[in-house]
């Protein structure tokens, strides 16, 4: 997963518009805090098999508060999934395995 920051996101991401050719997955974490930890396990181990299909990114909240802010972001592990016609979705708190390639999978066939 690459880093996302601030300024990137003008690269991949502009008012409501995926300018990118491929959904885009970011999530947004604090590397102490337990849940987050756990969830990075479950996406290290599905995130490969989806890659050529998203462009997958993080953002620690920490370092990157701006974004917390632009993607209106409370808790932790959240993630937001840009489709290819810019429409957003949010899921809150971590997923294992199942719940993760179920909406990687959708994702990619809406």
């Amino acid at each position: 997963m690459n880093k996302l920051t601030y300024d990137g996101v003008k690269e991949v991401y502009d008012e409501e518009k995926n300018l990118g050719s491929k959904p885009i997955f970011i999530s947004f974490k604090a590397d102490w805090w337990g849940p987050c930890r756990m969830f990075k396990q479950v996406l290290n181990g599905v995130v490969p098999k989806y890659s050529d299909k998203i462009n997958f990114y993080e953002v620690d909240v920490e370092e990157e508060m701006e974004m917390a802010s632009l993607f209106n972001t409370r808790s932790l592990p959240t993630v937001v999934m840009i489709r290819q016609n810019g429409s957003t979705e949010n899921a809150i708190g971590g997923m294992d395995n199942g719940q993760l390639k179920y909406w990687l999978e959708g994702l990619i066939t809406n």
